[in-house]
């Protein structure tokens, strides 16, 4: 109730905003493009200014500009943009009614420094020029991609926009890993703020959660710089949401979704209604009052009252339809005179997705024979809705303030069937699980900056973000298979059949304040320090409960005819053939809380000689305390919680140098000290699965922190502000990593534990120009050419000590001791070719090809002699088509997945390899429409 009374502030708050876009009484208007002198192409991000006053726009992604409101008169405009030659365009006429076209074309300046250019007015960091000019006057190692490149490639999330970023992947559609090391050594931060995970397995949020509509850019910073949080040796990742535009805007689109082994095929999922398929469905699957308000319910002790769950348990059969979606934005920013300005931006988007995949899931032991194997059929219903507003006020020259809300709702009803061997078992099984999770996001900034002098400037942000996570009324059916289209309930443990409810509380604030004094004097080696202070206290509140069934019941019956023999009207004591109970176990570890608080201050110092080399040497001491509160499985109900504390005090120091041996290149040294905390999920000893009889994981109180030590060396260089080539050496050395293990069970169960150390390095290399660049070609074919590449090789290690082994409370055996990091994946390759035709001033065409690749990376480590387990490489090629036509209509063509290769895993043995799971995407097809006004 409490989300969706957030979600209903959320809808108001966007659409009374989008209504409020105001139009300003007739005046006269200065419009036009601004284009390369050389390439002729278009210009993102150049600042447009009216001499003598604070008034000015930047280009946006088609190289355009309008400033609006001027009274008739003869003005000056200047145009200035990093590595350019600023242009002024005087007497420049404007009469009260009419639009004056100005179009101006800017040449490269080869001999200025880019420091030396001065922009007053917003800059388009949307642009992958401007972010280009942005990451190379960075003094860390910094990956950026922005709106602009992502509705290029046909992006719509932002696990999809990180992967093309050269050393990032997503493993298992929701891992994220950098440079090799996965979600414990990665941050997520939203808008320089740090961000909870509605998932509890991870400590990353997932990122495909995010829409590309209400992104800015994403940034991924791979070396360590001291104001970052510490517990990251991979990267940070950033998310910088929207904010208000130059001039007023509303923006309304539609989408629609085909896939080639889903759409117009049998489908199956819960009985639908609206807040089902809106993705609001918690409320009607939660649990009935009359089981919430017990210790352990047993249905056989209710008196007759019947249990009202309302969730049936058949799923319903159809056809799948195409995948739909809209959105709808809006914006303007206003001048206020005396310096003061205000600005907004309001986005509303909805989306749907209906997934079907098919495949093998198997393990194998020691003598590669299955401890299971089936044959899968998973049939996904996922929603998507997010809320985004921004308001901006400039108060005048000197300080600046902006509040930003977000809300975002993911869902996904998912019908998961496995049919085959069981080893522990006879006969052949049949189970069906019907799974709806929904998780909400809200989170709330306020950020602000002042000027308080000449060469001091302070910045501050706080943020308040709310997790709630649900999985509500997942129910679970196995059968024994009869082999003749008729099944029987499989009755060998009373969770064969059950209803499992989850609920997860995080609530997180953060906040920092930081101060940077510059020096005064131009001639001074010391340019620039920056001091600080941070924040941030989060609470996280998990429980679990599931109710097993006592079946009397012994009906041959199909599979969707469950519930004419499971509803109330069949409660009894379940001991005789015409009745069943509910059955609740209790079991302690299902409910533990979680709680991390950090207070941390950093400086940096900024030197610089000869405007060449630059050091930037810093240190932060954070101080931490995480304590995880958690009940072992034989504790009872009323058992107080035990708990576990990691309490630390890190002193965390970073060095940078930087050369710059031309204007357009140069070359950067980093090396650092950071650490890593285990996950809550990963200190608490709660067990969960995904399936009926796959193998369990299950969290360890012992873990302890692990202490890592970077190092990188980058070379670039800009042939033009749209152009690059880098290539990046990095080497990592990590004391204690965490790695999940399997354990030695009688079923398969894994767990974490600290292992002795591990090793990480490679090479990055990227590669960015303009076809007719590359030829030294005159040609406007050519010029309407780009290609991109990058990729990643990594190497990577990890040992596992006899001492390891023999300390160790849960008893392992590693099949290798020494072996690849889980998710390392030994080489990525990202590529794009883009080809625009302009068609006329105001209609054009990008046509865009992009292909990935990773190489096989360790999915799952063996043990007791069984095979370590690999995801095999994949080859993903995209064709994505944007039309602009008469600058007004978008019609956007996305073709995914062409090749719909096999996603493969195997069990590898010396001397044979076993599939442990296959199953295709099929080829998927987007159509987007919209419009502006």
């Amino acid at each position: 109730m409490k989300s969706q009374l957030n979600l209903k502030k959320a809808l108001i708050t966007v659409l009374f905003v989008i209504i409020g876009v105001t139009v300003f009484a007739q005046t006269g208007k200065i419009s036009g493009k601004v284009s390369d002198k050389k390439t002729g192409e278009t210009l993102i991000g150049v600042t447009v200014k009216i001499k003598g006053s604070t008034i000015g726009v930047a280009t946006n992604v088609k190289g355009e500009y309008s400033i609006g409101g001027m009274t008739a008169g003869n003005y000056s405009i200047q145009f200035s943009y990093m590595g350019y030659v600023t242009k002024e365009m005087n007497d420049v006429k404007v009469s009260e009614g009419n639009a004056t076209l100005l179009n101006v074309d800017l040449s490269e300046e080869a001999g200025k420094a880019l420091d030396n250019v001065s922009i007053t007015a917003k800059v388009n960091r949307e642009s992958e020029t401007s972010l280009n000019m942005e990451r190379k006057n960075s003094s860390v190692v910094l990956q950026k991609i922005g709106a602009q490149e992502l509705i290029r490639k046909g992006l719509s999330n932002v696990a999809e926009g990180v992967t093309k970023i050269a050393g990032v992947s997503i493993v298992g559609n929701k891992n994220v890993f950098v440079r090799g090391l996965g979600d414990r050594y990665n941050n997520t931060m939203l808008n320089g703020l740090p961000i909870p995970s509605t998932n509890p397995d991870l400590k990353l949020i997932p990122l495909d959660i995010f829409p590309t509509s209400v992104v800015k850019n994403i940034g991924v910073t791979k070396s360590y710089s001291p104001e970052l949080y510490g517990d990251f040796s991979g990267g940070n990742i950033d998310i910088i949401t929207k904010d208000y535009p130059e001039k007023a805007f509303l923006k309304v689109g539609l989408s629609s979704g085909y896939n080639s082994i889903t759409t117009g095929k049998d489908f199956y999922s819960t009985k639908r209604s609206f807040l089902n398929f809106v993705g609001f469905d918690r409320s009607d699957r939660a649990m009935p009052e009359g089981v919430a308000n017990t210790k352990v319910y047993n249905s056989a002790n209710q008196n007759g009252k019947p249990s009202d769950f309302s969730t049936a348990w058949s799923p319903e059969k159809k056809s799948a339809p195409v995948s739909t979606g809209f959105s709808v934005g809006g914006g303007n920013s206003y001048n206020l005179g005396d310096d003061r300005q205000f600005g907004f931006l309001a986005n509303l988007t909805y989306k749907n997705d209906y997934r079907y995949s098919d495949g093998i899931s198997a393990i194998f032991n020691a003598q590669q024979a299955p401890d299971y194997l089936y044959n899968t059929n998973r049939y996904s219903f996922g929603t998507n809705t997010s809320g985004l507003v921004n308001l901006f006020y400039k108060a005048g020259a000197k300080s600046s303030y902006s509040l930003t809300a977000l809300y975002v709702n993911d869902s996904s009803n998912d019908i998961f069937d496995q049919q085959g061997f069981k080893s522990d078992l006879s006969g052949d099984i049949y189970a069906r699980r019907n799974s709806y999770v929904q998780n909400s996001l809200l989170t709330t900034q306020l950020a602000g900056t002042n000027q308080l002098g000449e060469s001091t400037k302070l910045k501050f942000a706080l943020g308040y973000s709310n997790i709630t996570g649900s999985t509500p009324d997942r129910v679970q059916n196995s059968f024994i298979d009869n082999k003749n289209g008729t099944y029987s309930f499989l009755k060998f443990n009373t969770s064969d059949n059950h209803r499992f409810f989850a609920d997860l509380d995080e609530n997180d604030f953060s906040g920092n304040v930081s101060v940077d004094f510059a020096s005064k004097s131009e001639n001074s080696v010391f340019r620039n320090l920056q001091v600080g202070i941070q924040g941030r206290h989060k609470k996280r509140v998990f429980g679990a409960r599931q109710i097993d069934t006592k079946i009397g019941l012994s009906p041959v019956l199909g599979l969707s005819e469950v519930d004419q023999y499971l509803n109330d009207g069949r409660l009894g004591s379940g001991e005789d053939a015409n009745s069943f109970r509910y059955q609740e176990s209790y079991y302690a570890p299902n409910d533990y809380k979680a709680d991390l608080n950090i207070a941390a201050s950093f400086f940096n110092f900024n030197f610089e000689w000869n405007k060449k080399l630059k050091l930037i040497a810093g240190v932060r001491a954070e101080y931490s305390v995480q304590n995880t509160y958690f009940k072992e499985s034989s504790q009872a109900y009323d058992a107080p919680f035990q708990k576990k504390k990691l309490d630390n005090i890190d002193i965390l120091p970073a060095v940078t140098l930087k050369y710059l041996i031309t204007e357009k290149s140069n070359v950067l040294f980093a090396a650092s000290k950071t650490m890593s905390r285990p996950q809550f999920v990963e200190a608490a000893p709660f067990r969960y699965n995904v399936g009926f009889g796959i193998a369990e994981g299950e969290g360890n109180p012992d873990l302890v922190n692990s202490s890592n030590y970077n190092a990188d060396l980058k070379y670039e260089i800009y042939p033009s502000a749209n152009e690059l080539f880098s290539v990046s050496v990095f080497g990592k050395y990590i004391d204690k990593p965490i790695e999940l293990s399997q354990v030695n069970s009688a079923d398969p169960l894994f767990t974490y534990i600290n292992t002795d150390n591990a090793l990480v390095a490679g090479i990055e290399l990227e590669y960015n120009r303009n076809i007719a660049s590359m030829f030294s070609s005159s040609s406007k074919l050519l010029k309407n050419m780009t290609l991109g590449i990058n990729g990643s090789y990594i190497h990577s290690k990890i040992e596992i000590s006899d001492e390891t082994i023999k300390n160790s409370k849960k008893p392992i055996a590693p099949t290798n001791r020494s072996r690849p990091l889980f998710g390392a994946s030994p080489y990525l390759i990202n590529l794009d070719y883009s080809y625009k035709h302009n068609w006329s001033e105001s209609t054009n065409t990008m046509f865009t090809v992009t292909y990935n690749v990773f190489g096989k990376r360790l999915f799952v480590a063996g043990a007791q002699q069984a095979g370590d387990i690999y995801e095999m490489p994949v080859n993903t090629l995209d064709f994505i088509v944007n039309t602009k036509i008469n600058n007004r209509i978008g019609l956007d063509l996305n073709i995914g997945n062409i090749l719909n290769p096999k996603v493969k895993f195997q069990q590898e043995y010396s001397n044979n390899n076993l599939i442990y799971n296959e199953y295709r995407k099929g080829i998927n097809v987007g159509l987007n429409l919209n419009y502006s006004f």
